[in-house]
């Protein structure tokens, strides 16, 4: 449970809050897919027409393609959100007016959730809620939350009830997008959007939403994970949650909304809070970004929609993130190669950066192009540096989302589609910096790279998490080393089959491989024995039986440069180099 020390006082008191509005269920519409056909048709028309008599505005076509989606409601939100996000395809304006989307907060009648609460719990409710207050705290497309007191544990709980039509209406949205998606697909309609990529986003969206269990089991595993951040995270009590209900811990924070709210419209009052509650906003944003940072790159799980009503904020610059209904993971491979394009950044190597996010591409460049493509890139990564600098900047065009953006329009003008993994991400990015505009207008995100990578070194060098990493890295490496001789090998033994006549030849390149590699272990071998020696003399020089003095004078000069620790990886990583060394001089000088 969260420590009552962390609880800060109130920002805005209960009255204060907007109530949510009541509405009965709506009937499911009729002929809903010539209601979406007919919408968009007459979108497109209107454009068509405005088009030809030359009255075309784009930022006014943007702001009617958000009103049609918004009409539309329900599932079509969500599609809208999810294609704001290529803003390597529609433009600035399309991409700003779709990020706008919001559902409107109405609620269903207090009778239907306690009808949902007795078909899920099977059980007189008093039996398991002390109290229960019948207005909701929040209502959204798929859920609305309530605020009880359970009677066992006696503690209160944040309780989400799915609405009684979500799955009806999200399916019936679900096919009719993919009804839209064939027709475009049919017509050869902007192919490079992958329609069917998105319909498969959506899909999980839908899955995961419309069965809480996905929520309650993504809640505990963030639990874990971010205990290691010092970031809270509810509890779920499982007894009390199934499909369409999920009982949690109410953590009593601020959400960072009401947060950002009363900053606009009241910065002494939120001045008065802050130091009341000594929350330092400079010192969260950091936390927020290196957090956000941790869960995509160290942990590979991480809130994909951090948004600021997903962010509670306690006392002593500490926060708390709910709603774990959308998690996300990445593949090793894309993962490496996107961490790799950061980390290039950092270091200002943005050649390395432009050819590790080459790499993110799902087809790559048409070799005429590639110089022209890589020169692009890298200029754009230079340009986006230089504007981190830039005091007076707008904050989002100094941010991480700006840089994937410019870079995502020069990979579309080239054809170079990226994937919707690299997506998934940028929703995270863009939904923080609602956040940390606020938090940290003036951030340079330059630095906060290096600050992540510099102690993300140092997680990795803690003397109880290098034995762990270093059976998992020997693992990883046998298990590449056995994909490799079940995969590759037989390839290449089918070419030696056919290639007898350069067997000569491979028995040269054999018996001069060996002769390097046994050179270099050499090498090693006697670097690793002075190594040895060397922090014998600075560590345990009472176990030496004899001491050189020349030798001495060498050790000296490492005293100040590695640690105790330091030494025992390096001699570790000593030994298992010279053991896959004389592997492999033995493969090579095996016969044929």
């Amino acid at each position: 449970m969260l420590d009552e020390e962390w609880i800060p006082t109130p920002l805005l008191w209960k009255e204060e809050r907007p109530t949510v509005e009541i509405v009965e269920l709506p009937q499911e519409p009729r002929f809903a897919s010539l209601r979406v056909l007919s919408r968009f048709a007459h979108f497109l028309l209107i454009r068509w027409w405005l088009r030809l008599i030359r009255r075309y505005d784009k930022d006014a076509s943007a702001v009617r393609l958000r009103r049609v989606f918004e009409s539309l409601g329900g599932l079509w939100i969500k599609l809208g959100q999810l294609l704001s996000l290529r803003t390597d395809i529609f433009s600035e304006a399309i991409c700003r007016e779709l990020s706008k989307l919001q559902y409107r907060a109405q609620g269903f009648p207090t009778r239907l959730v306690y009808e949902t609460l007795h078909a899920e719990l099977g059980e007189d409710l008093g039996l398991i809620f002390e109290s229960f207050e019948e207005s909701p705290l929040a209502a959204a497309s798929v859920s609305q939350v309530h605020l009880a007191m359970l009677r066992d544990p006696h503690i209160q709980v944040a309780v989400k009830v799915c609405r009684p039509n979500a799955d009806i209406s999200f399916m019936r949205d679900l096919r009719n997008i993919g009804r839209l998606i064939r027709m475009l697909e049919f017509f050869n309609v902007a192919p490079h959007i992958r329609w069917r990529d998105a319909y498969w986003e959506l899909e999980q969206m839908v899955q995961e939403e419309l069965d809480l269990r996905y929520e309650a089991s993504n809640t505990q595993r963030m639990r874990k994970v971010l205990r290691e951040h010092d970031v809270y995270a509810p509890q779920v009590f499982l007894d009390y949650s199934t499909s369409r209900v999920l009982v949690t811990e109410y953590v009593a924070g601020v959400l960072m909304s009401d947060f950002i709210h009363i900053g606009q419209h009241n910065p002494q009052r939120l001045i008065r809070w802050c130091h009341a509650n000594e929350v330092n906003p400079r010192k969260v944003g950091r936390r927020l970004f290196l957090t956000a940072m941790r869960q995509l790159f160290e942990d590979n799980l991480f809130h994909a929609d951090i948004h600021p009503g997903n962010i509670l904020l306690l006392r002593d610059s500490r926060f708390a993130l709910i709603d774990f209904g959308t998690i996300g993971r990445s593949e090793k491979s894309f993962l490496s190669n996107y961490v790799s394009s950061l980390r290039a950044l950092a270091e200002n190597d943005y050649v390395k950066a432009a050819d590790y996010t080459l790499r993110l591409a799902i087809n790559p460049p048409a070799a005429s192009q590639l110089n022209a493509l890589r020169a692009e890139l890298v200029r754009s990564y230079r340009y986006w540096e230089g504007r981190t600098h830039l005091h007076g900047l707008d904050y989002h065009e100094r941010s991480l989302a700006s840089a994937g953006s410019d870079s995502g329009r020069i990979m579309f003008k080239y054809q170079v589609q990226l994937t919707w993994a690299f997506m998934r991400i940028s929703r995270t990015w863009s939904t923080l910096d609602a956040s940390l505009s606020f938090l940290v207008p003036k951030a340079n995100h330059m630095r906060l790279f290096q600050t992540y990578f510099r102690e993300a070194a140092e997680r990795r060098s803690n003397i109880r998490k290098v034995i762990p990493n270093m059976m998992r890295g020997i693992k990883n490496l046998s298990t590449t080393i056995e994909e490799y001789d079940n995969v590759i090998s037989p390839m290449l033994r089918w070419q030696a089959i056919n290639m007898t006549a350069l067997i000569n030849k491979s028995e040269r390149l054999a018996h001069f491989g060996t002769a390097v590699f046994s050179m270099v272990r050499m090498v090693i071998v006697l670097v690793s024995l002075f190594g040895l020696y060397t922090f014998l003399y600075l560590y345990h020089s009472d176990k030496l039986i004899t001491t050189y003095p020349l030798l001495n004078n060498f050790a000296e000069g490492f005293r100040n440069v590695f640690n105790y620790d330091d030494w025992i990886i390096m001699l570790f990583f000593a030994v298992v180099i010279i053991g896959y060394l004389r592997k492999i001089i033995k493969t090579l000088t095996k016969p044929y």
